[in-house]
């Protein structure tokens, strides 16, 4: 069985829910609907960044207090603005998050003014041009990656050691 094929038929599996909210559930799904996806997919991207969310609120836990209070009221409005706007404010790192799919090179690394985030990507791509030391400096984490591609020059172990939530890491030889 292809490793393709595999994924398709793991996205088909049918999860039963107990305990739904029936108006919760009706909106989400309303949701899903308005914008031209299947429930699953808006799911999977729910909880992608309610885990986000959590993993970042660790990250950034002592420095938050007072600010993540006060903006409380406007997260439950919006979630992902308010906590960008808190990450960008609080916190010595910046979120680059739900892309589908992105190549980082040297350049984009060396031009980031504080260290990175990594969230909810399909598939992150370092180019040839990086190197273990840039990435020692630059990225802080990977979080909730389906792949991570680097090149071969960096260890897998530098990369696996800064990842959480991620599925597959590749090593691409040159």
């Amino acid at each position: 069985m292809s490793e393709k094929h595999g994924e398709e038929k793991r996205q088909e599996k049918v999860y039963t829910i107990r305990g739904l909210n029936e108006d919760l559930y009706e909106s989400f799904s309303g949701k899903a609907k308005d914008l031209g996806i299947t429930v699953g997919e808006l799911m999977n991207q729910a909880m992608g960044q309610f885990l986000l969310t959590l993993e970042v609120s660790k990250d950034i836990k002592q420095r938050v207090g007072e600010k993540v209070e006060r903006a409380s009221h406007k997260f439950i409005r919006g979630p992902i603005e308010t906590l960008k706007q808190i990450i960008n404010n609080v916190a010595d790192f910046e979120l680059v998050s739900n892309i589908s799919e992105l190549t980082v090179s040297r350049s984009d690394l060396e031009l980031a003014e504080k260290p990175l985030i990594f969230s909810n990507i399909k598939k992150l791509e370092f180019s040839p041009d990086v190197d273990v030391d840039l990435i020692n400096a630059k990225v802080r984490s990977i979080k909730v990656v389906d792949e991570v591609v680097i090149p071969s020059t960096i260890p897998v172990l530098v990369i696996a050691k800064k990842c959480q939530l991620v599925k597959r890491i590749v090593q691409v030889k040159q």
